[in-house]
């Protein structure tokens, strides 16, 4: 008999390790940089052991790192326990843990631990190409598992052979529990509150170059699929949030006000869509202006915007309808109050060029024009590179610089609007998108970042008025990337011919399969997204819904989980002793015969030929001894003679009749 093997060879323990660095490797994005040395450099360490006869600690040394590890992530975090914390010490510990182990139990005990790693990076991203990379690290570490129950050294395409077949066993059971096991309110992977926390994007305050920061960031915000027809991009305003309040600088939302009614009658056709939003850690939801229903995990703002119950820490899906033409009913005295004030640091020259447009126009809406002439006739630039302003920026701008991005003429035109008696405010949110044609669906980037204004006018309502669009209308028709290639082309804006502005845009051959290549794998991500990611509470009643489950408790979706777990295994279990079953007919009756045999006591045992078995059968059991041989003899004809139908049906006929006498008789 072999002894037991319960020390690993040297090549079995660079699969653990192997599996180790493949399993770490996407949490040293999220762990201090600390702790990432330190596991690689006990990882290390165990490898110098191993290989090269380092010193390795002692028990004392092992607890006084166990200790200064725990106190190291208290010290970080505030706290041993959570998502950060909790992987934090997981990670050191297993490092350590990596220090002490002998024996194949402990590393076995370290491997099953890496799989507690690879399932916890999907708190942090569950994409597409994240679920691939955990694919590869699961079947590395299960390739470690067999590795280390080999009793020798085998080609490392066996132990990935073996471990893929395991993984594809365990495939449907992994089906069935993707799909039955209770979800928790709130989505597949169960966030916590720190989720998103550094993700960039809009904020509920607004300085002079806030939103050309994010000029550059081409991280898509949302994703929007239209039911019919796509609205040009002159029109896909996305509302997220009203500046109100300023001091001169500064501009902010502000407290809540009153929601706004809406004029009688309804203007235009309705828009309906469905829109995936990136998280953001911020609570506002976005809508195409102006929205006409709001989500039942949002509520209504006032301004016509939607903000969530909770802050958008995962990816949301909700779908909205809008009504781009519908108009706003009589102005509430507060937000009128609200959409007048000016700081008392308001510029004499800025107030002396709205008084100006006011006794020049009587009308409100020829005061607003005259604001978007005086912004196209007197060389304002729209640039991506505004120069810095000082404390009072709307003067500076005005009257000297002249080069901005759409928030240097969005707080410029309120003031002025302010100034002149006209209620104003600002609107922030994004403008255009990038429509992919193979997923039929809008994409909205970070750089699509914009803000607008709405001014009161009488009859009216709230109407948006876009100064950007008197300087810049290529950033309103075609979208920031086009102004980004105008730009680094040289090409002066709002001046350019159809054609000269049509040849500028024209993308060479390589750029457009660069672009459809992206286009592809952005599509296929919000499938992801759409099929697997987002498989929640709500989409897991819908689907038992379907097969006729309503209302399904914990324990009834528990119990039918452990049922259909229980018919898998018995049904793989029946499958395995099927294909186990022997295809030769003559072996089908020989293992026949030789049951009824073993029921009497008489075992055939593995190295024992026909003949001998026959024998020794005989010789226990005289009188039956004719019939044993017989049937011995036709096996040994069939098996190596010139076997015929006729002897295959004489042997299955005398097993058949071969009768046995109680186990024990002779």
């Amino acid at each position: 008999m072999a002894r037991l093997r319960h020390h690993p060879d040297a090549a079995a323990l660079n699969w653990v390790i192997a599996s180790a660095l493949v399993a770490m490797a996407p949490h040293t994005l999220e762990l201090p940089v600390w702790l990432s040395f330190a596991v690689a450099g006990l990882l290390a360490w165990r490898y110098a052991g191993l290989h090269h006869g380092w010193y390795q600690p002692g028990r004392i040394v092992r607890y006084a790192l166990t200790l200064f590890l725990a106190g190291a992530v208290f010290k970080e975090y505030g706290t041993l326990l959570g998502r950060d914390a909790g992987l934090a010490m997981l990670a050191g510990l297993i490092a350590l843990k990596f220090i002490e182990s002998r024996t194949i139990r402990d590393y076995l005990l370290v491997t099953f631990l890496l799989y507690l790693m690879i399932a916890g990076d999907f708190f942090y991203s569950q994409s597409l190409a994240h679920g691939g990379y955990m694919v590869i690290a699961t079947l590395i570490c299960t390739a470690a598992l067999v590795r280390l129950n080999q009793d020798h050294a085998r080609p490392p395409a066996i132990s990935f052979r073996l471990a893929g077949t395991m993984l594809l066993k365990a495939l449907p059971l992994m089906l069935i529990m993707y799909l039955l096991f209770p979800r928790l309110q709130g989505g597949l992977w169960g966030l916590p509150g720190d989720a998103y926390a550094g993700r960039t994007g809009l904020s509920d305050s607004m300085n002079p170059g806030s939103i050309n920061q994010l000029s550059q960031n081409t991280e898509p915000a949302f994703r929007v699929e239209f039911e019919g027809a796509v609205p040009p991009n002159r029109d896909l305003y996305w509302r997220a949030l009203i500046m109100w309040d300023t001091d001169g600088r500064e501009w902010r939302a502000g407290k809540l006000l009153p929601l706004e009614s809406e004029a009688p009658g309804k203007f235009g056709e309705p828009v309906n869509y469905t829109i995936t939003l990136e998280p953001s850690n911020k609570p506002w939801l976005v809508a195409l202006d102006r929205p006409s229903t709001v989500p039942k995990l949002a509520f209504a703002r006032s301004g016509y915007l939607i903000q969530g119950r909770s802050l958008v820490k995962k990816r949301v899906r909700y779908d909205m309808q809008s009504q781009p033409q519908q108009r706003t009913g009589k102005v509430i005295e507060v937000i009128r109050q609200r959409s007048l004030a000016l700081p008392d640091n308001t510029s004499d020259r800025v107030r002396q060029l709205a008084a100006t447009w006011r006794q020049q126009y009587g009308n409100d809406r020829d005061v607003v024009q005259a604001a978007l002439r005086h912004f196209n006739q007197n060389e304002f630039v729209y640039t991506l590179e505004p120069p810095l302003l000082g404390q009072n920026p709307v003067d500076q701008f005005l009257f000297e610089t002249r080069r901005g991005f759409c928030e240097h003429y969005a707080t410029s035109f309120a003031t002025l609007m302010r100034a002149a008696g006209i209620p104003a405010r600002i609107v922030v949110g994004y403008q255009g998108g990038e429509f992919n044609e193979g997923g039929d669906y809008m994409i909205v980037r970070q750089s699509d970042a914009h803000s607008w204004n709405e001014v009161w006018l009488e009859n009216e309502g709230w109407v948006r008025v876009d100064p950007t669009g008197a300087i810049a209308p290529e950033r309103i028709e075609l979208g920031i990337d086009a102004i980004r290639r105008l730009s680094n082309q040289g090409l002066p804006l709002g001046s350019l011919s159809p054609e000269l502005l049509e040849q500028a845009m024209r993308l060479g051959t390589l750029a457009r399969a660069w672009r459809s290549s992206l286009m592809l794998w952005d599509n296929v991500n919000l499938q992801w997204y759409r099929w697997i990611s987002d498989y929640s509470f709500e989409r897991q009643e819908k689907f038992l819904n379907q097969l006729g489950v309503y209302a399904p408790t914990w324990l009834g979706m528990l119990a039918g989980l452990l049922g259909a777990v229980a018919v898998l295994t018995f049904g793989f279990a029946w499958a395995m002793r099927i294909r186990r079953k022997p295809k030769d007919p003559v072996l089908v009756v020989y293992n026949k015969f030789c049951r009824k045999l073993a029921r009497a006591g008489l075992t055939r045992k593995p190295s024992e030929g026909a003949n001998a078995f026959a024998e020794r059968s005989a010789d226990t059991m005289p009188a039956l001894a004719a019939h044993i041989m017989g049937i011995a003899n036709l096996y040994n004809e069939l098996r190596y003679g010139e076997g015929s139908q006729d002897l295959l049906e004489k042997m299955r006929r005398l097993v058949k009749e071969f009768d046995l006498p109680n186990k024990g008789a002779a």
